[in-house]
């Protein structure tokens, strides 16, 4: 069985599943060079199609998962409920406002996948998947795990944002759920918006912001308007709060209370916030009396600060995020989510998302010989990076397939040793980006209890680099440039079933008696992360790195500008 997984929201991609297996995903913004590019992810379907000699009558399914809503007496019912909390007819309009808004939204995102299933025949194979269901579905039937509580959480989504799913028995069971009225999601980007950043895209820097922070009375605040019971969240309306990205003009009340603190305490607030809230309702849906494994998935849980805290949960035995956490996911979530409905399917852990494109070595060489580019083939990669690295030069890093996601996994990566404590600030300079958190660092499975607390070697979690943990004294000590200011580190841990990466790190820790290495994404500030050897030589004539390190050849930026 042939299916094709299609998102067309922010971050729009698209996958390919045979058999049951995930054999390729990609992000459309990689192929287009347009960050957080929304539509159909054309150039990414066109590479399947290409890649595994398909056309569009080849699949039996074609998978839909960024919205599934069509007219719902019940959301016209819980709208109206929700309106009797409040006398105010302002409020009023806000909901029904909102309640539009998202129909129009929905409505969007559907007639596009629609005309474009028109235009290219395959209406009739098209399946829709709800919003939240896709999330799930990704995260769970991806993941280590035969069974788990399944939480979702993101601005919006078939006018939810949070969900909790019982997985068991190679089946889903919705728990409980939040509706779009009372999103966590939205407020922590309405603090992005308000303190001059871009919400849906730079949510990242209030997370790093929030370490620099102190606690406040801004903190009481918000939970005058936020409120935890019966295992739900609520928002009260009105001039303080409202579920939209908001202008000042909307919550004029919010704006002038968050004016009198610095970024860092209205970051540490907020981050506070989302965690505790977060905590609560996470545990409030857990058994008490044994221990249970977590799977995540929707944009909140690219927050790892709050992933971290999730993990050291009493009666948490073991956490999964989906490394695709955010809307990018939703192609692979919605052919998943279709999968268990028609089949039985267990879950099969990937343990890879190295599911893009590649290079050969062949295909390398052209490219630089066509362009008149002088190399150094590279017989003993450990060794040059080991040299190069002594040297104090960042490395560009492109090696095998691109991987799937936000996160740059040593595939398409800028790396350099973690022994400078500047670098954080040199090396964003010269990418043109305004980064508080230090770099992640990169080590290899059977020295990272050597390096972080509490990691253990079932925390896969750790290898997509999408959760922090305690860092130990040593690791502190010898590599000061990776850890963040409160003493922990966002690592990436290398396994030996990643072979050639593993071998590379291995062989260079043994020479270098290093710990590990820092790791950065391969790209310039707003730009995606580089796709093909011409991204990564346009990359290296840019000064934003000193070499390149493209599969087994070495250039300097030297001999080619």
């Amino acid at each position: 069985m042939k299916i094709l997984g299609i998102s067309n929201n922010l971050g729009a991609s698209a996958s390919l599943v045979f058999n049951g297996k995930l054999i390729c995903a990609i992000h459309e913004e990689r192929l287009t060079r347009n960050k957080e590019y929304k539509g159909i992810p054309y150039k990414s379907i066109n590479y399947i199609l290409k890649k595994y000699k398909l056309n569009f009558k080849s699949f039996d399914i074609i998978t839909y998962g960024v919205a599934n809503y069509f007219e719902d007496e019940n959301e016209e019912k819980k709208i109206l409920e929700l309106k009797q909390k409040y006398k105010n007819k302002k409020i009023h309009k806000i909901i029904n406002h909102r309640y539009k808004t998202e129909k129009l939204w929905i409505s969007k995102h559907i007639n596009e996948i629609k005309e474009y299933a028109k235009k290219n025949n395959f209406l009739k194979k098209l399946k829709f998947q709800d919003h939240h269901l896709s999330h799930a579905s990704g995260a769970f039937f991806t993941s280590p795990f035969s069974n788990a509580y399944v939480f979702t959480a993101d601005g919006k989504g078939d006018f939810l944002s949070s969900t909790c799913y019982l997985a068991k028995d190679s089946n889903l069971r919705l728990v409980e759920s939040n509706s779009t009225y009372n999103s966590l999601g939205y407020f922590y980007s309405n603090i992005t918006k308000a303190l001059g950043f871009k919400a849906e895209k730079h949510e990242g820097k209030v997370t790093g912001l929030a370490a620099y922070g102190k606690k406040t009375k801004l903190i009481e605040y918000f939970e005058t308007f936020i409120n935890f019971k019966n295992k739900q969240f609520s928002f009260l309306i009105g001039e303080d709060y409202q579920p939209f990205f908001c202008e000042k003009k909307h919550i004029p009340k919010f704006y002038k209370a968050i004016k009198k603190y610095s970024k860092e305490d209205v970051s540490y607030a907020a981050q506070y916030i989302l965690e505790k809230y977060t905590l609560k309702w996470i545990k409030s849906l857990l058994p008490k009396n044994k221990k249970s494994n977590i799977c995540l998935a929707g944009g909140i849980f690219a927050n790892v600060k709050l992933n971290q805290k999730i993990n050291e949960i009493k009666n948490v035995k073991n956490v999964y995020i989906h490394p695709a956490m955010g809307d990018q996911g939703l192609s692979v979530g919605s052919t998943f989510a279709t999968l268990f409905k028609i089949k039985k399917i267990k879950p099969s852990f990937l343990s890879s998302v190295s599911l893009g494109n590649s290079y050969t070595n062949k295909e390398i060489k052209l490219f630089l010989d066509n362009n008149k580019i002088k190399y150094k083939f590279m017989n003993n990669i450990a060794k040059e990076l080991e040299y190069e690295l002594s040297k104090n030069r960042p490395i560009g890093f492109f090696n095998g397939r691109m991987e799937y996601g936000p996160r740059a996994l040593l595939n398409r990566s800028i790396i350099y040793h973690a022994k400078d404590k500047k670098v954080n600030i040199w090396l964003n300079n010269r990418l043109n980006r305004s980064e508080f958190m230090p770099f992640a660092p990169v080590t290899i499975e059977n020295k990272a209890k050597d390096c972080f607390f509490n990691w253990k070697h079932d925390h896969v979690a750790a290898d997509f680099m999408t959760i922090t943990y305690k860092c130990k004294r040593n690791f502190i000590k010898k590599c000061p440039a990776a850890v963040h200011i409160d003493l922990t580190a966002r690592p990436q841990i290398i396994r030996k079933n990643n072979n050639q990466i593993y071998k590379i790190l291995k062989e260079y820790f043994m020479i270098s008696g290093e710990l590990a290495i820092l790791n950065t994404s391969f790209n310039n500030h707003e730009e995606p992360i580089v796709c093909t050897p011409e991204d990564a030589i346009d990359s290296l004539k840019r000064k934003n790195i000193d070499v390149l390190f493209l599969e087994n050849f070495k250039i300097y930026r030297k001999d080619i500008i």
